[in-house]
């Protein structure tokens, strides 16, 4: 199989993440410990300043198990092992005139925090990389947060949210 001809700023031209030209590939870690799930506030668009669990971009020829791995550990500082694929969400965001602003493909696993920890010293994930904020939140307080749909989605699918659940902050 031939390597492409296009210089890498034609790539990136034709490889657009805001009105794309295709769908991208994001993959994301759901991390709990001890009845919390670890979600982060967002530092860029799409959903900037929302939270969501950790990930981002899957790489070219990255696995993409592999690659939510690597964002988790880039955007918590955690030490994670990968698990179980948990969820695929579409996340397709249309703008006011209908045309397609933000379409990824979500791919979330789970992980696994490596290390014994206890209540009085448990994991203290650090925000890193394009994170603002990491912390981990008990089931029963994710109301107190701004999460994003597809997280909202998510957590229904995981059972860590109830399914009637509904965001405080949807009328934001």
């Amino acid at each position: 199989m031939k390597e492409s001809n296009f210089s890498q700023e034609q790539k990136l031209h034709y490889d657009l993440r805001h009105y794309p030209v295709r769908p991208h590939i994001g993959v994301g870690g759901v991390i709990v410990w001890n009845k919390q799930v670890l979600i982060i506030k967002r530092k860029y668009m799409p959903n900037a300043g929302l939270w969501a669990i950790p990930g981002g971009h899957l790489k070219l020829g990255e696995q993409a198990g592999l690659g939510a791995l690597r964002e988790c550990v880039e955007e918590t500082g955690l030490d994670l092992s990968l698990g179980e694929l948990a969820s695929v969400i579409d996340k397709i965001d249309h703008d006011l005139e209908g045309k397609v602003e933000y379409h990824y493909v979500l791919c979330d696993y789970w992980m696994k925090i490596n290390g014994s920890y206890t209540k009085d010293d448990p994991p203290k994930p650090q925000a890193k990389s394009d994170v603002l904020d990491a912390l981990f939140v008990p089931f029963n307080e994710l109301n107190k947060y701004n999460l994003t749909k597809t997280v909202i989605q998510l957590f229904k699918d995981l059972q860590i949210l109830p399914m009637n659940y509904i965001s405080p902050f949807l009328n934001e």
